[in-house]
């Protein structure tokens, strides 16, 4: 990287400090603006969103893996990234305007792809289009919890409902709730066996965006040809809901087992240890059906995706042999 390069790049870093951490921005649903950085660091104590705060640094282990394949790359200007930085300023101007966070959000990743294109070029940008993509992840959005995370719940329950009475244990499904049916031969009311309520913690969503990040990166390290990390890429949301769906299970089926109380706990005090615990079990059914997916793509399509490539070139050389 040259001198004019490290100026640029040096220019650009101060002015995303400006616009993130010194300029207020915007206040929400607050009384006072709050700058960009400040606003980040809040989402992300929440749960849902603290996976966030890993994005800067797996973004840039994404770029420094990869500094030798750029630094061979010709270095060149291209003028539609002027333009991405002018409509980025815009963008953060009119969010300003507006109090609102997410025109910020979408200005700053218009300023640093606009800001590549610039003073890089096309070629050097392109390597890190992937590195940008998942930087868009770093982004708390939290309205997303809303016009899903309801829907999730209730496919939650439905789903499970469904397992459970397909293998003979009689549920009652209401609303986002999910009970046992009562039993008058065995004396057994509505619930006594389980009773599980999907509250909004438990609908999903936590654990949906921060599969979208491991899937992602899955995807990417263990698939080369584009199509098929886009195919293994589009699993993640039906995986996070079978994924939740078998931690459901496994508490009911403790639930049944061991107890109410010892298996899920108080819904209106404290869970359960074990509530908890099997937090973990989500991300354990997801990886495990992501390997398997990626696995079958692999027997489909032959390997890793470099086959072809071995099969062209020595096409080539043969045709100029």
């Amino acid at each position: 990287m040259n001198r004019k390069s490290l100026i640029a790049w040096g220019i650009l870093a101060i002015s995303l400090v400006l616009l993130m951490a010194v300029q207020p921005y915007a206040a929400g649903y607050g009384h006072f603006r709050r700058t960009i950085l400040n606003e980040l660091l809040m989402r992300w104590k929440d749960a849902t969103w603290q996976h966030g705060a890993l994005l800067p640094f797996i973004v840039g282990y994404l770029i420094w893996r990869r500094r030798s394949e750029v630094a061979q790359l010709p270095e060149s200007s291209n003028r539609w990234g002027l333009a991405l930085i002018v409509f980025a300023l815009f963008l953060y101007f009119a969010g300003f305007r507006a109090n609102n966070f997410y025109c910020g959000y979408l200005a700053i990743m218009t300023l640093l792809a606009g800001a590549s294109l610039w003073f890089e070029g096309m070629p050097r940008s392109r390597t890190r289009l992937f590195a940008w993509l998942m930087l868009g992840f770093m982004w708390p959005l939290p309205f997303l919890e809303e016009s899903i995370g309801y829907q999730m719940r209730l496919m939650m329950v439905k789903t499970s409902g469904f397992v459970l009475n397909a293998v003979g244990v009689d549920s009652l499904v209401s609303g986002t709730a999910l009970q046992s049916m009562p039993n008058v031969e065995f004396g057994r009311k509505a619930g006594d066996l389980f009773s599980v309520g999907i509250a909004a913690p438990c609908s999903g969503m936590r654990s949906l965006f921060a599969l979208l990040v491991v899937g992602a990166l899955f995807s990417y390290f263990r698939q080369r040809v584009m199509w098929r990390r886009l195919a293994l890429f589009s699993t993640i949301l039906p995986i996070a809901i079978v994924a939740n769906m078998v931690r459901i299970l496994v508490l009911i089926f403790a639930a049944m087992i061991f107890g109410q109380q010892w298996a899920i706990g108080d819904a209106e005090r404290e869970v359960s240890a074990f509530h908890e615990m099997t937090g973990i079990v989500v991300f354990l059914v997801a990886l495990l059906l992501l390997q398997s997916v990626s696995w079958l793509l692999n027997r489909l399509c032959g390997g890793l995706g470099f086959r072809r490539s071995r099969i062209v070139s020595r096409q080539v050389v043969s045709s100029v042999t």
